[in-house]
């Protein structure tokens, strides 16, 4: 037991003490009182003792009383379980209001200046973790405060994503670009059905058909699909020479752990890496 509740134990005990030695002399004034005033005309003793009595009997009980206004008794009563309750409902006010302001914070903050002048992931994150530790001290739900942090963990998650997609994209350019030029120099006239130049059209619509399929805005994506779907476009997209394919894993291999991470405990994982300047 500390020092602290053993204290408060030994204030309790003085506390009965003191209230129970007045609430028996407030009735032994009492008594005395009403026997004055049964077996004696002298009504002044029997008024003093009444009146000793019912001022002892409200000393006793004074720790209930917060305001006490001279002999006119004006008192508020002061219950404890009515304050924890009020005090309660005030909290629960201020966590609402708390968590409503956050939830703007962050939205704002994440949205701000998309087209030009974006705040950088280091200074989105420092505003993100003082809200998020100002709910957690309110002690806001897990689940309301990444509600809350969504926003953020979005446009970030996004952010990253969208530098790598340019890489992927640029390296498949390359590809594309390859059998463009053979299609636009292949001697004429071109016979009909010849195997060659179909088989460079054929790779040609490969590179289009993947592009156009699977390289689309990266914000409609389910939160925490986009690790797997990068692992997916690695293995699968057309490539005109397949040793690209080793250096593009390698591009995206230590953000998948980063990327599920951030999805699954809006948290950021290897923080300096994120803060560095993006892919380009």
């Amino acid at each position: 037991m500390n020092q602290a509740s053993i204290s408060n134990k030994c204030s309790k005990i003085a506390l009965t003490v003191v209230n129970g030695t007045l609430l028996f002399f407030g009735v032994a004034c009492l008594v005395k009182g009403v026997l004055v005033l049964w077996t004696s005309d002298d009504g002044s003793k029997a008024t003093t003792g009444l009146a000793a009595g019912l001022f002892l009997l409200l000393a006793s009980s004074v720790d209930r009383f917060e305001v006490l206004k001279g002999w006119g008794l004006e008192a508020r009563t002061k219950q404890l379980d009515k304050a924890i309750s009020e005090a309660a409902a005030t909290l629960q006010q201020l966590r609402k209001i708390a968590e409503l302001s956050s939830e703007s914070i962050v939205s704002l903050n994440a949205k701000t200046g998309r087209w030009d002048s974006a705040p950088s992931t280091q200074s989105a994150y420092e505003v993100v973790k003082r809200v998020r530790a100002n709910l957690i001290e309110l002690g806001s739900e897990d689940q309301e405060i990444k509600r809350i942090m969504a926003p953020w963990v979005k446009v970030t998650t996004n952010d990253q994503v969208r530098a790598i997609l340019l890489e992927l994209r640029r390296t498949m350019q390359l590809g594309s670009e390859h059998y463009r030029l053979k299609i636009q120099s292949y001697p004429q006239p071109i016979s009909a059905g010849d195997p060659n130049y179909q088989s460079l059209v054929d790779n040609l619509n490969k590179f289009g058909s993947f592009e156009g399929s699977n390289f689309g805005d990266c914000n409609d994506w389910p939160m925490g699909s986009h690790a797997s779907k990068l692992v997916s476009f690695v293995e699968n997209m057309p490539l005109f020479d397949e040793a690209d394919r080793p250096r593009l894993r390698l591009l995206i291999d230590p953000w998948l752990q980063r990327l599920d991470y951030l999805a699954r405990e809006y948290e950021l994982l290897d923080k300096e890496e994120w803060f560095k300047t993006t892919i380009t």
